[in-house]
This record gives C-alpha cells, structure tokens and sequence, in this order.
C-alpha cells in the first residue's frame, strides 16, 4: 500500500471540502452537489478515451491505476544486487546451466527469462540485444497506462467547461422565454437571484473537471512514471547482472559494477556491512 498516494487524496479532498463549506458550518452547500454536471464531465472524459484508445487499453484502467496505491514487486537495489551476487557464485562454482535449478524461486519475471536466456544462449550481443527488448516492451507497456491517464487529466477540465457553457445555454433561453420588461421591472430582485443561482449550478461542472484533472488523473500519471522509473532502475541493474554473470566475472567484479547504480550513502554502508 502506497501511504503517501492515500494520504494525499485524502488530504486534497478535506482542503476542498473545506474551501467548500459555509463560513462556521464545515458543511458544503448542496449547489456544489449535481449529478448532472459530475456525469456530463466524467462521461465524456470516459467517451473521449473510448474514441482515443482501444477497448481493451481502457478497460484496463482499473488494474492500471491500481499500481498507483500499491507497491509491486521489490525494488529495493541492494536486495536485488544480493540475489544477484548469490546467482554468480553460483555459476562460478557449478557453471551457468545449474542455474535452471534456481529459477523457480526467482520472483522477479525479466530476471527469470533473462536467465533462461543466458543459459541458453551463447553470444552475449544476441543476450544484450534479448534484454533491452524486454526492457523497452516493459518501458511501452507503463508508458501507454500513463498517457492515458494524462490525457484524461486533459478531457476532464474540457468536459466541465462544455457542461458550463450548456448550463448557461440553458439558463439565458429559460430566462428569456420567461421574462417580459414588465415582469422584469416588476421582479428585478427575484430575477437576478435566479440568474445567479443558475450561474452557480452551471459553473459546477468546471469544478468537477479541474478536480478530477489535478487532484485524480494527472497525479496518478505522474505516480505512474515514478513507478516506471523505479521499476527500470532495478532493471537495468538485473541486465547488468545477468551480462555480468553470463561472462563468467568475479562475483566481486560484478557487485562493485552493480554498486555503480546506488547512491554514495548506500553504496558506502553496503561496503561497510561487507568489512
């Protein structure tokens, strides 16, 4: 579970809940509660992605989204510089095939069929060439799930100010077919609060856009790529790895090599723990 996602949405919505509510109150007015306007904007935010995206891209937002909130696999370098460490002693003592038998037990699936590779294949620049496509078809996959969110983050504030712009169509006909000069003059006060309370209703729909857009797509696309990121530095660190192991180095060799993708601070307590 990502705490800081969590807690950020819930500390978003109860800074608008409270920009929302009546002076004393803490209790916002129905006015900024309209089903209408809320389905005009997330419908056609929805709409607009269908007509952008494949089905299936879309359907997938869910499972897409979820990675937002929950941390998946383990990313953490040194853990990953370990198992590695522990994979190259045992190449150097019982040679690259007897690897096969320690598959099973590795969780993560690029190291897994990036080893599966290495033992089969020979010629390090076919094994190279094997990893970085994984890594890119990896990279598009995460991409695509951003963008889409991104630029739903874009049709949301569009659809909230389509759906002010009807509400205003709206208002001005209904306030135009029912008003004379006499009942104009006759009712001025009763008729401008009215013009203002439609006004009100109408701006509603560009609150819900520029919510959604800020506080819900466009930081789960950014949270996304901090996802992305994290997942392809530890990546790069297993291709590393594997390379190194499938050219038969030192496991000393290698950890220092794979120290190279760690901040100082880490690498310099990692160095510590092995004196």
């Amino acid at each position: 579970m990502d705490i800081a996602t969590i807690v950020g949405l819930a500390f978003g919505l109860g800074l608008v809940f409270f920009g929302m509510s009546e002076p004393g109150s803490f209790t916002p007015p129905e006015t900024f509660f309209n089903l209408r306007g809320l389905a005009i904007v997330l419908g056609g935010t929805l709409a607009a992605t269908l007509v952008n995206y494949p089905l299936k891209n879309v359907v997938g937002l869910l499972k897409v989204s979820l990675q937002a909130f929950f941390n998946k696999g383990n990313n953490n370098p040194m853990d990953i510089i370990s198992e590695l460490g522990t994979l190259s002693e045992q190449a150097r003592k019982k040679g690259l095939p007897s690897l096969e038998n320690m598959l099973d037990g590795v969780d993560n699936h690029y190291l897994q069929v990036g080893l599966e590779n290495a033992i089969l294949e020979r010629d390090s620049k076919k094994l190279e060439t094997f990893l970085d496509n994984e890594l890119n078809s990896m990279i598009d996959r995460h991409t695509n799930g951003q963008e889409i969110f991104y630029n739903m983050g874009s049709y949301a504030p569009a659809f909230g100010l389509l759906g002010t712009v009807m509400g205003l169509i709206l208002m001005m006909t209904r306030q135009a077919t029912t008003s004379t000069v006499d009942s104009f003059a006759a009712g001025a006060q009763d008729s401008m609060s009215a013009l203002l309370g439609g006004m009100g209703i109408a701006l509603v729909t560009t609150f819900y856009g520029v919510l959604l857009a800020n506080l819900l797509f466009i930081p789960i696309a950014g949270k996304l790529k901090t996802r992305t990121d994290e997942e392809v530095h530890s990546l790069k660190i297993i291709r590393a790895g594997i390379i190194s192991i499938h050219s038969k180095e030192h496991p000393l060799i290698m950890r220092e090599k794979l120290l190279t993708f760690v901040d100082k601070d880490t690498k310099r307590a990692a160095r510590q723990t092995e004196k």
